[in-house]
């Protein structure tokens, strides 16, 4: 709503997927993989009808390819179905195959990497790398470590050809996105914050152990968040006394997201924050398992996944919804921990084991919290219109979308332009607007940073302005007074000339 799908209407009305004017540099400035894919999608649909098969396409392949991975670095058919269903009961993986967000698109190609790395094929493995790193710049944390295993798994000598593939195949996909974000920022991955202002930077402030064991305690604590609250506090007061034990300061603004403290785990049901805590149970006994039998290839594979985790606590701030972003590192762990249920004897144990993990399958797969299949809320009895609201309902705001839309599309304005320098959830008033006037455009105002430059040159002036949440923003209301005086809807304001308003009725 703020940046996956914007980006894509402004792609597809300007035929090109160059920089744009934004206040939201997120839209523009990350790996943009992903949503060209969506992007195909809406313009073949002339909407976003289809844009989640993207993710569900990329879950049903990583699927395959984690059995693919079993195969390749020894197990039998059983093993490889192991990997399989492991991957498939992911909870969380289970809740974002249905949506738009790119984790599991990351995946995939992770997936795709460590597979031609175990088959030594390098050209394959370069091109998968550099498809992941276009498609998530935590890829840039979780794919060397992971390739490194596989070269250790291999007994295989890392040679110049292979780090000449993978620098051929980052080049290759991603040297666009690279000079766009140099040209814009000096970096080829953009700025270190949504904004550019360092304020909601995304890095630790001071990278090292400390921060690093902070947030490997604060991440692991809400993997086994459960449906019980005295045992969601008992792990929160573990962990804390753990850090406190350790010298750390649980809330240290240098390592947490500005904003917000760290506190109890949740059983939480949405695809942000909801938690894989029986797979990771699993995985620990599995790892342990296979430690004490001295699997030497699988003891590096785990490794490999525990340095990528490592990576990823070292070098990014502790947030409540980075819970998904771990997604890749526990379906890649899907052949750790078939190795273990395939040596697990009596058979009927791992039998058992999968069973569980199938039950447990289903409270994410029916009850997604923004996209169930049964209850009063289903996906069968909802408007396709108010779904687009499911997840903003902590800012209980679609009274003030809809009204919006309604005078935007009646004033018969055909250049739209939004303002989100307050809000930057704007795509339910772009689609919803576009099912209206599917000729509209729309164009970003009051951008006061570096991407200003990419205005086009004599753009008309917009006939309209939405601006969310900039009731009583003085500044906002002096910038557009010269189209009209604004209509104030909930705690936005819409701008329309007098001669366009057409008020909504009482």
């Amino acid at each position: 709503m703020a940046y996956h799908m914007p980006r894509v209407v402004y792609w597809a009305q300007a035929g090109s997927v160059a920089f744009f004017p934004t206040p939201y540099f997120n839209q523009i400035s990350l790996a943009p993989l992903m949503e060209y894919f969506a992007l195909h999608s809406y313009l073949l649909s002339g909407g976003d009808h289809f844009v989640n098969l993207v993710t569900c396409a990329a879950f049903v392949a990583a699927i395959v390819g984690v059995s693919s991975i079993a195969g390749a670095l020894g197990l039998g058919t059983r093993g490889q179905a192991f990997a399989a269903l492991f991957c498939a009961t992911l909870p969380n993986g289970i809740l974002q195959a249905s949506g738009a967000k790119n984790d599991w698109m990351l995946a995939l190609w992770l997936v795709c990497a460590v597979y031609f790395a175990a088959r030594d094929n390098a050209p394959l493995t370069g091109l998968s790398v550099g498809l992941a790193l276009a498609t998530k710049a935590t890829a840039y944390l979780f794919a060397p470590p992971l390739l490194g295993a596989l070269f250790l798994v291999r007994r295989t000598p890392l040679r110049v050809r292979w780090l000449a593939w993978m620098a051929a195949g980052a080049l290759l996909v991603n040297t666009p996105q690279y000079v766009r974000n140099v040209q814009l920022s000096g970096s080829p991955l953009g700025y270190d914050s949504a904004h550019g202002d360092g304020v909601y930077r995304w890095r630790n402030e001071h990278p090292g152990v400390k921060s690093m064991v902070s947030n490997a305690i604060r991440h692991t604590s809400e993997q086994l968040g459960g449906r019980w609250a005295s045992w969601n506090r008992g792990v929160f007061h573990a962990a804390v006394a753990l850090d406190r034990a350790l010298g750390i300061n649980p809330d240290d603004p240098d390592t947490t997201w500005p904003y917000t403290r760290f506190t109890p785990p949740q059983n939480a049901n949405h695809e942000a924050n909801a938690n894989n805590r029986w797979h990771l149970v699993l995985l620990a006994i599995a790892a342990l398992f296979l430690l004490v039998t001295r699997r030497r290839a699988w003891i590096l594979y785990g490794s490999g996944l525990l340095t990528a985790f490592l990576l990823f606590c070292f070098y990014l701030k502790w947030q409540e919804y980075m819970v998904r972003l771990e997604l890749p590192l526990f379906v890649l762990a899907a052949p750790l921990a078939a190795a273990f249920l395939e040596a697990l004897r009596p058979s009927i144990l791992a039998i058992a084991v999968c069973l569980f993990l199938v039950s447990s399958a289903r409270l994410p797969l029916l009850q997604n919290w923004t996209r169930p299949l049964k209850g009063p809320q289903s996906l069968f009895v909802t408007s396709r219109e108010d779904n687009y609201f499911r997840d903003m309902v902590q800012w209980d705001n679609r009274a003030s979308y809809m009204p919006s839309v309604d005078l935007t599309a009646r004033s018969g304005c055909d250049l739209v332009g939004i303002d989100i320098g307050q809000n930057q959830l704007e795509y339910p008033f772009q689609a919803l607007l576009r099912e209206r006037n599917p000729g509209v455009r729309f164009v970003h105002t009051g951008v006061e940073n570096a991407s200003a430059r990419y205005a086009a040159p004599g753009q008309p002036t917009p006939c309209a302005v939405f601006c969310p949440d900039c009731e009583g923003v003085a500044r906002r209301i002096a910038m557009y007074s010269r189209i009209g005086p604004p209509v104030t809807l909930g705690h936005f304001l819409l701008f329309l000339p007098p001669a366009r308003a057409i008020l909504p009725a009482k």
